[in-house]
């Protein structure tokens, strides 16, 4: 899996590119997004796009994102996830935990909001 990030202010963008499975993807993205919010980038914006597969340990570390993020103040959104990813978060009763965005500009909105 890749990972693109871009970080701005109290807000960090991780584009997440591949598939979030469980072992060294889930660990790349686990360590990621916690140095992330040790650094005080406390809005996670998770592009999904181009993550076209997720599996049960992947959600669980997105779902421990939210819950770090939380913990700081901050909060987890999601832009554009893949149609698997969506119907997985969804089946899995989880899609509605999240802000999800049809782009990155109205991700960044909620932030600041």
């Amino acid at each position: 899996m890749d990972l693109d990030i871009k970080e701005s202010g109290a807000v960090c963008i991780l584009k997440l590119k591949g598939r979030l499975v469980s072992g060294e993807a889930v660990n790349q993205f686990e360590s990621t997004f916690q140095q992330t919010l040790a650094s005080g980038h406390i809005f996670l914006v998770l592009d999904l796009e181009a993550l076209p597969y997720i599996d049960s340990s992947g959600i669980g570390s997105v779902v421990n994102a939210l819950r770090q993020a939380n913990k700081v103040g901050g909060t987890v959104k999601l832009i554009n996830p893949a149609p698997f990813v969506a119907k997985t978060f969804k089946m899995v009763g989880i899609l509605t935990l999240f802000g999800v965005y049809a782009s990155e500009s109205d991700a960044l909105a909620s932030c600041s909001a």
